[in-house]
C-alpha cells in the first residue's frame, strides 16, 4: 500500500479530533452550555403582616400592605433613584419654569390601564383634583400639597401643575401613584375611599390584580407594562398573624421572601442569613431616630450641655445592643444615602469630653452621682411610646448618659398619648421620636421657628435666624446642587447648636430565597421601595442560545 495512503486516514482522524476538541471549548467557555440566564415565567410569594383593605395609592398612610399592592399595581408621575432624586416614571420628562411655580410634564406615550384603556393626562389631573378635595381622606401631607395648586391638561400627554408659590420639594411628591379616570369619574372624596375600586384595582404599574383568597393576592405580570414586562407571572402577598408565623413560614420555604421589621429576634434574622438557600439584604430606611429637648428648659438652654449629652452616647454601641445590630449611626439630620447629605465634622462619642464639658459647665456631681448647677439638677424624663424597641433604645441612652451623671427616666406611653398629650403640647422635657422626612429630605417642618408648637413638628422648640434663612431659601430654589449647599449651611448651624441628638437609621432585613434573582439592593425611602425595580426579578432561567 502507498506511504500516502497510509498516512490519509491519520490525517482525517488528526482533523476530526481538532475540530470537535475546537467545538468542545467554543460550547464550553464561548457559549457555555447550561449558562443560567432570566426567562419569564414562576411565581414569587412574599409575606405580609397585615391585610389589605384599600389598595389604593390616595389611602395608603396607615396600612403597609396596601402599600406594598399599590406600588405594584400603580405608577407615578416619577419615581425616586437610590438617593431620593426625582425620576421619569409616567412622565418621561419635565420643565420647571416660572421661578419654580410652573411644572410641565410630557406623559409617555403608548401607556395603557391593566384593563387596556389609554392613560392620558386626564387622569393626572383626576388623580390630583381628588387629593384637592376638602373631603379627601388620605395623607394629609399630600392634601397640603395641593392646596393652591392648579392641574390643567394641556393636551393629552402634557399636564400642568401651577403653584401659588415656590415649593422646590413639590417634585419628590409626585411619586403618588396615579388613578383611571375612566374608572372612577364622578366619583367624590367620600365615594372614592370606599369604591368597589379599591377592592379590585386597576393601575399602569408592572403587576395587575387578579385575585383574593382569604389570605392572600394574586397579582399577575402586566404583559404592557412600559419599562418591559415583568419576568416573573405570578406575584403573591401571602398575610401572617406575626413575626413568629412569617418567620417560620420563611425557614420552611412556603414562601420565597418578607421584609423583616423589629419584631423578628436577631437569632432567627442570623438563622435565616447563615443558611444558603436564602439571600439576606440589609436595607437602611429614610427615617430615623433622635432625642428631642426642650431648648427652653434650664437643663437643655445650653449648647455646651446638649453636645455634651450627644458625646455621652456610643451611637453604634446602642446599634448593637438596642436593635440587634440593624442601623446605621447618624451624623446630622439629613440621612446620609440623600442626595442633600454633605460631610460634616460631629463630635465624636467621648465621655471623658462629655464630663469635663458639663463640669465647665458648672454641673458637679452630687452625692447621688447626678450633677447640678444651683437648683438645677441634669435629671428628667425621657418620654417615648410602649413600643418595646423604643424602650430598649431608651433605656440604653439612660444608661450610657448615667456614666456621665445625667439621670434620665425612661417614660413609656401608648402611642396615641404620647403623641397627643405630650408631643403636640410639648409636654416633655426629652422624647425619644422617629423622624420620617418624606419623599423630599427638606427639613423645614423640623427646624423653621414657625414650625415651634403643635401642629408644626419643630420638637426641640428651636429657634436660630441662620437656620430659618438656609432653609426658606433651600424651599425656594429647584436647582438641586444651590439646595445641597444650603442644605449643608444648614446642618453646620445646627451641629453647632445641637439642639437635638439624631441617633440612627433603623435597617431592615429583606430575605429571599436564593432562587429569586434581580433585586437592586437600595435604600428603603418607603418599604414599599424594595420593589423599585420588581420587573427585572425572576425565578425562571432558560439556556442561552447558541
Amino acid at each position: 500500500m502507498p506511504l500516502s495512503q497510509t498516512r490519509w486516514p491519520l490525517f482525517a482522524a488528526l482533523l476530526i479530533g481538532l475540530v470537535a476538541l475546537s467545538v468542545f471549548w467554543y460550547v464550553v467557555l464561548d457559549n457555555p452550555k447550561g449558562e443560567a440566564v432570566p426567562a419569564s415565567g414562576g411565581q414569587y410569594t412574599e409575606g405580609v403582616l397585615r391585610a389589605p383593605e384599600r389598595i389604593n395609592p390616595l389611602f395608603t398612610a396607615a396600612n403597609q400592605t396596601d402599600a406594598d399592592l399599590s406600588a405594584l399595581i400603580f405608577s407615578g408621575l416619577v419615581r425616586l433613584g437610590p438617593d431620593g432624586t426625582p425620576q421619569p416614571d409616567l412622565a418621561e420628562r419635565w420643565e420647571i419654569t416660572a421661578n419654580g411655580q410652573s411644572y410641565v410634564f410630557h406623559l409617555l406615550r403608548g401607556v395603557a390601564w391593566h384593563d387596556g384603556e389609554d392613560f392620558d393626562a386626564e387622569d393626572v389631573v383626576y388623580t390630583f383634583n381628588a387629593i384637592a378635595d376638602p373631603n379627601f381622606k388620605g395623607d394629609p401631607a399630600l392634601a397640603q400639597l395641593m392646596q393652591g395648586v392648579t392641574v390643567t391638561a394641556r393636551d393629552p400627554l402634557t399636564v400642568e401643575f401651577k403653584l401659588e408659590q415656590t415649593y422646590a420639594p413639590f417634585l419628590a411628591y409626585l411619586t403618588v401613584g396615579i388613578l383611571p379616570k375612566h374608572l372612577l369619574r364622578g366619583l367624590d372624596a367620600n365615594q372614592l375611599f370606599n369604591a368597589p375600586f379599591n377592592q379590585q384595582p386597576v393601575g399602569t404599574g408592572p403587576y395587575r390584580y387578579a385575585r383574593r383568597t382569604s389570605n392572600s393576592i394574586d397579582l399577575k405580570a402586566n404583559a404592557t407594562y412600559y419599562l418591559g414586562p415583568p419576568k416573573i407571572s405570578t406575584l403573591s402577598l401571602e398575610v401572617f398573624a406575626d413575626d413568629a408565623s412569617l418567620t417560620a413560614a420563611l425557614r420552611a420555604q412556603s414562601i420565597d421572601g418578607a421584609l423583616l421589621g423589629a419584631g423578628v429576634s436577631r437569632d432567627d434574622v442570623d438563622a435565616l442569613a447563615g443558611d444558603t438557600q436564602f439571600a439576606a439584604h440589609t436595607l437602611v430606611a429614610a427615617s430615623y431616630f433622635t432625642i428631642e429637648m426642650d431648648t427652653r428648659a434650664p437643663m437643655f438652654d445650653d449648647k455646651d450641655v446638649r453636645r455634651a449629652l450627644l458625646q455621652g452616647i456610643n451611637r453604634q454601641a446602642l446599634i448593637d445592643a438596642a436593635a440587634a445590630g440593624r442601623g446605621q449611626p447618624m451624623t446630622g439630620v439629613i440621612p446620609e444615602q440623600s442626595w442633600a447629605f454633605s460631610p460634616e465634622e460631629v463630635p465624636q462619642f467621648d465621655p471623658g469630653a462629655a464630663a469635663s464639658a458639663l463640669e465647665r459647665a458648672g454641673f458637679s456631681r452630687d452625692a447621688d452621682g447626678v450633677r447640678s448647677k444651683g437648683d438645677v439638677r441634669l435629671s428628667f424624663s425621657l418620654a417615648t411610646t410602649n413600643d418595646p424597641q423604643r424602650v430598649a433604645i431608651a433605656e440604653n441612652v439612660a444608661r450610657q448618659w448615667k456614666a456621665i451623671g445625667v439621670d434620665a427616666q425612661v417614660q413609656p406611653l401608648s402611642a396615641n398619648s404620647f403623641v397627643d398629650e405630650v408631643l403636640l403640647p410639648r409636654k416633655y422635657q426629652a422624647a425619644l421620636v422617629v423622624i420620617d422626612p418624606g419623599p423630599d429630605p427638606d427639613p423645614y417642618p423640623f427646624w423653621h421657628s414657625s414650625q415651634i408648637g403643635a401642629p408644626g413638628r419643630n420638637l426641640a422648640n428651636f429657634a436660630d435666624s441662620r437656620v430659618d434663612d438656609a432653609l426658606e431659601r433651600a424651599r425656594q430654589t429647584t436647582d438641586t446642587a444651590r439646595r445641597k449647599d444650603l442644605y449643608s449651611l444648614f446642618s453646620g448651624y445646627l451641629i453647632q447648636a445641637t439642639p437635638s441628638i439624631p441617633l440612627f437609621s433603623p435597617a431592615a432585613v429583606y430575605v429571599q430565597r436564593s432562587r429569586l434573582r434581580g433585586f437592586d439592593e437600595r435604600p428603603l425611602q418607603t418599604p414599599s421601595s424594595r420593589f423599585a425595580n420588581v420587573n427585572d426579578w425572576y425565578v425562571e432561567t432558560r439556556t442561552r442560545p447558541s
